[in-house]
């Protein structure tokens, strides 16, 4: 689901906790969820073998929150496949001059690209691999823009959605897992907002927390 003109407004912090039961997992990782395999996640850009295996770990966890096909009358994104829109695949392979096709049509390949575009759209190759996979899964979730505006709310700065030069200073700062449990922090509080002003999205309010509570446990373990 891929929220569009979200502005989460300054809330007060709060200390949550994980709620997730911990197993093994590579990346100084140790969680519950399967990580998808190297091979089948062979994307077609050069990067080296760790920013190979952390987009693997944030993929994994994004996938399996995600599921497959999703046509609820509640969600305002309509229907999604693997987390992707209809409409942004619809804009994805008009971009590459390509005829419609249902999502659920949707090769691996382009999938792939697609959730390359929101690692790269993030910045997440750059960051404190706890701050990736949250700005990651943060960019699917809500949107590049949205993500960038949560990671300046965690970091104090005014909230453009931009990924600006104030915003890259304050980064080289902040580029650690302190940020990115703040991150977390505000998605719940968004959640608990949302709910509240919209009571039609409660259908999602419990599948919203556990994604939160287990983005929180899934990148409390990895050590500063």
């Amino acid at each position: 689901m891929n929220w569009q003109n979200l502005t989460p407004n300054p809330l007060k912090k709060l200390n949550l906790k994980s709620r997730l039961i911990a197993g093994g997992l590579g990346l100084a990782l140790a969680v519950g969820i399967p990580l998808v395999s190297h091979q089948s996640l062979a994307r077609t850009r050069a990067a080296g073998d760790y920013e190979q295996r952390l987009f693997d770990a944030a993929l994994a966890f994004t996938l399996y929150f995600e599921g497959g096909f999703s046509d609820h009358p509640a969600d305002i994104g309509g229907r999604t496949y693997r987390g992707i829109l209809q409409t942004e695949y619809n804009a994805y392979r008009a971009r590459r001059g390509l005829p419609p096709l249902d999502v659920t049509q949707m090769s691996e390949a382009e999938m792939l690209e697609i959730y390359d575009s929101y690692w790269d759209g993030s910045g997440a190759a750059a960051m404190h691999p706890a701050l990736a996979i949250v700005m990651f899964d943060t960019a699917v979730n809500f949107g590049i823009n949205n993500s960038i505006t949560f990671l300046q709310q965690a970091l104090g700065l005014p909230q453009t959605g931009v990924f600006d030069a104030t915003t890259r200073a304050a980064l080289q700062r902040g580029n650690n897992k302190y940020t990115a449990l703040q991150i977390v922090n505000e998605r719940i509080l968004y959640r608990y907002k949302r709910v509240q002003e919209n009571s039609s999205q409660m259908a999602f309010f419990h599948g919203w927390l556990s994604r939160d509570y287990s983005l929180w446990g899934y990148v409390n373990q990895i050590q500063n």
